[in-house]
C-alpha cells in the first residue's frame, strides 16, 4: 500500500444518520492515506465510517463512467432520496438484477442474515408471483436477470412452477439464490428447477472448512454444500458462490474458495465475495469492518500473483464504487485476468448495459476474443448500510427488489436498517396498507 498522505475532502454527499436515518451532509475524506465518510446529525451527533483501505485505489476504482440506461418507469419525489424509491425519477440507473422473495420462510437460523428471517408472513401465492412477473417486464424489459430468494426459496415445494411462470412471463434469466441444503439433500430437486428452465444457482458458501459455517450459519454445513455443487453438476446447473466475508472468521479463506471455483469450472460458473454489512441480524463479532476495498487487496496476495488489485475493474452495472470485477480465462496454456487483454478505455468502449450483471466480462471476451473457452467471474460487492451509505451510489443502484405493489426498491435502500434494526422499508410480505395505496402504481 502506499504512504500514509494528508487529510483532504475527496467529494461532498449525503448519508443517512445510522440512529434516526434522516438525510445528511457528508464528506468523502482521505485520513492517514485510508478513505472515511464523515457524517454529522442534528439529533445525534457525528460518525465516521471506515470505506477503503488506500486513498489513491479509491480514486481510481471511482474515475471509471461507463453508459447506462435510464429507468423506464418513474414515480414522482415527495420527500427525496431514499424515501421515493420505486424508482422515483432522479434515480438514474435501469434495473439490471431483479430479487423476486418468493418466501419469508427459512430452514436455518444464521446468525449473520440481512432478512432476519424468523417470524414469516404467508408465502405469496402462484396468481400474486404471475401479477409481479408481467410487471417487471414491463419495468425493465426481458433482459433482465431474475434473482428468486427470500428467506430460503427452497422451502417451496412448487419453486419449479414459479420459474416456469417466469420463463413464461418472458424471462430467460432465472436464479436461485439458496443456501444448497435442500438442493444438497434432495437431488431430485435440483433436476425439477433444471427442467423448469432455471439459469443457474447463487449459492451461499461462505468458505472450505466447517467452523466457518459453525460461526455464520451456526451449523456445520460444509458436506451440504459441497454436495450441492454436486447435484448441480450431475443437474448440469451452473453455480456461483457467494461468499460473506467477516474479518477474522473466514477472511483468510479468499484464496481457497477461489481455487476451489477454479478446479470446479465445469459447473461454478462465477464467486462473488461480500464483504459483511450491518443491516438485519448480525449476532458474529467481527473486530475490523472490511468493504471492497479490503477484499481487493487481501483476495490479491491469498490468488499468489494470480490476482493483481488493479485486475479488479468496476462491473459497470452501479456505481463504479458498488461492486469490481474481472473474468479469469485460459490463454496460451496460462490463467490470467481477462482485464490484462484489453485497455480501460477499450472496456468502456465495448460495455454494453444490456448485459446482465456479473456477465458484462463474459460478454465482452466473447466478441472480441471467441477462441478464448468460458471463464470464471470473480465479482466483489460494496453494499451499503446506514454507516455507509452514500445517497450518490444509492441513484445508480440497478440491483433492486420488487414489491407486491410492482415498485422496484434498490437493494440498499430495502435493506437499510439503523442501528436498533428498524428498517427504512417494511420487508415484502409486512408492508403497511397504508403505504400501498399512497404509492401504488400500475
Amino acid at each position: 500500500m502506499q504512504a500514509p498522505e494528508g487529510n483532504s475532502i475527496l467529494e461532498y454527499t449525503e448519508s443517512l444518520c445510522p440512529i434516526c436515518l434522516k438525510v445528511v451532509e457528508a464528506r468523502t475524506i482521505v485520513q492517514d492515506g485510508a478513505v472515511y465518510l464523515k457524517k454529522v446529525c442534528p439529533d445525534h451527533g457525528p460518525c465516521t465510517t471506515y470505506l477503503w483501505p488506500e486513498a489513491e485505489h479509491f480514486r481510481w476504482m471511482n474515475s471509471f463512467r461507463l453508459p447506462f440506461k435510464q429507468p423506464r418507469f418513474e414515480m414522482p419525489t415527495s420527500k427525496g432520496c431514499p424515501s421515493d424509491c420505486g424508482l422515483c425519477s432522479i434515480h438514474l440507473r435501469q434495473s439490471t438484477l431483479v430479487e423476486v422473495e418468493v418466501t419469508q420462510r427459512c430452514n436455518l437460523r444464521c446468525p449473520v442474515c440481512f432478512m432476519s428471517a424468523g417470524e414469516a408472513p404467508q408465502d405469496p401465492s402462484l396468481g400474486t408471483l404471475r401479477a409481479m412477473f408481467e410487471k417487471i417486464l414491463r419495468q425493465t424489459g426481458p433482459q433482465v436477470s431474475l434473482q428468486l430468494t427470500g428467506g430460503e426459496p427452497t422451502v417451496r415445494r412448487e419453486l419449479a412452477e414459479i420459474v416456469r411462470l417466469g420463463r413464461a412471463a418472458g424471462f430467460s434469466a432465472i436464479e436461485v439464490n439458496t443456501n444448497g441444503l435442500v438442493i444438497g439433500r434432495d437431488p431430485a430437486y435440483i433436476r425439477e428447477l433444471a427442467e423448469a428452465g432455471i439459469s443457474g444457482i447463487y449459492l451461499q458458501f461462505d468458505g472450505l472448512t466447517e467452523a466457518v459455517y459453525e460461526k455464520i450459519r451456526g451449523a456445520d454445513l460444509l458436506k451440504d454444500k459441497l454436495q450441492a455443487v454436486e447435484n448441480c453438476r450431475a443437474a448440469g446447473v451452473q453455480v456461483v458462490l457467494a461468499m460473506t466475508v467477516i474479518w477474522s472468521v473466514n477472511h483468510d479463506q479468499l484464496g481457497a474458495v477461489l481455487n476451489y471455483a477454479l478446479q470446479n469450472q465445469d459447473v461454478i460458473a462465477g464467486v462473488a465475495l461480500q464483504p459483511a454489512f450491518t443491516s438485519g441480524r448480525f449476532d458474529v463479532e467481527a473486530a475490523r469492518r472490511l468493504t471492497m476495498g479490503d477484499v481487493v487487496f487481501m483476495l490479491s496476495e491469498q490468488s499468489g500473483g494470480l490476482i493483481d488489485p488493479y485486475d479488479l475493474w468496476p462491473l459497470g452495472c452501479s456505481h463504479p464504487l458498488c461492486s469490481c470485477a474481472t473474468y479469469l480465462v485460459e490463454e496460451a496454456g496460462e490463467v490470467k485476468p481477462f482485464t490484462r487483454l484489453i485497455t480501460p478505455q477499450e472496456y468502456m468502449r465495448e460495455f454494453s448495459a444490456d448485459s446482465p450483471q456479473g456477465s458484462v466480462f463474459a460478454d465482452i471476451a466473447a466478441r472480441r476474443f471467441p477462441e478464448l473457452r468460458p471463464g470464471l467471474s470473480v465479482v466483489i460487492m460494496n453494499y451499503m448500510d446506514a454507516m455507509s451509505v452514500d445517497l450518490k451510489r444509492l441513484k445508480e443502484c440497478s440491483m433492486t427488489v420488487t414489491m407486491e405493489d410492482g415498485r422496484l426498491i434498490p437493494f440498499c435502500a430495502y435493506q437499510m436498517t439503523d442501528i436498533y434494526g428498524s428498517r427504512l422499508y417494511p420487508v415484502w410480505g409486512r408492508v403497511d396498507q397504508r403505504l400501498l395505496t399512497e404509492r401504488a402504481y400500475d
